[in-house]
């Protein structure tokens, strides 16, 4: 099987949500001597773009998107070990956490991994995190970038208020903000003042990248990147 066949058929089982042959698929990839981050960034993060358009389009809905997201985090929790083992590490540290009354972390999942992956530690706060708690985390951990989750729609208006929050808390005031859900949107995140929005997670981990490396924060803008 050559690299570009493997690589679209790992696309397509994203896309499809097939866990069961992802699995073995990666493998079959790994076996042939692909590099981790190429088969993650080659072949499975743009499978999550194609259904990250399919779902703007309204050509498929939520069960779709969790789906092809199962999928994501199957395969990358076979290519953590050689993602992690292949990276720098000591970029800096990141806190992670699911707004109030939103449970659903697959996406913050798995930027988790990947943000591991690029070499940053990670703090994973879980789901349904009250603005107080990530306040005082804050405090205790002194994260370079704080990365907030949204899924649904009705619980937006937390990122504003843990925006405002934050920025108010003593811990808060240097710290970078990062958000991403299905629910957020360039314009929203512009809106609420987030320092970055990523798209999908490999976006996300992009922007990351950039706030530690120094970029100001006007230089990380709140856009979706072109396809």
């Amino acid at each position: 099987m050559e690299r570009t066949e493997i690589l679209g058929i790992l696309s397509r089982c994203i896309v499809d949500g097939d866990t069961g042959t992802i699995k073995r698929h990666i493998r079959d990839a790994l076996h042939m001597q692909l590099p981790a981050t190429t088969i993650l960034n080659e072949g499975l993060m743009p499978g999550m773009s194609v259904i990250g358009r399919q779902f703007r389009d309204n050509d498929v809905y939520v069960p779709e998107v969790i789906m092809a997201a199962q999928a994501l985090a199957a395969g990358v929790k076979i290519l953590k070990p050689s993602l992690v083992d292949h990276c720098a590490r000591n970029r800096g540290k990141v806190m992670l956490a699911t707004v109030p009354d939103d449970i659903h972390d697959l996406g913050k999942n798995i930027l988790g991994i990947m943000l591991e992956g690029a070499g940053f530690s990670v703090v994973d706060l879980g789901v349904d995190v009250p603005v107080s708690k990530i306040v005082k985390s804050l405090e205790a951990e002194r994260p370079d970038i704080l990365g907030l989750s949204c899924t649904l729609t009705i619980t937006l208006s937390y990122i504003k208020e843990i925006i405002k929050v934050v920025r108010e808390a003593p811990a808060g005031k240097q710290v970078k903000i990062l958000i991403g859900g299905l629910s957020v949107t360039p314009g929203f995140a512009k809106s609420v003042g987030a320092d970055a929005y990523g798209i999908d997670a490999s976006i996300a981990v992009q922007k990351a990248l950039a706030m530690v490396s120094g970029a100001s924060r006007n230089a990380v803008p709140n856009q979706q990147v072109n396809r």
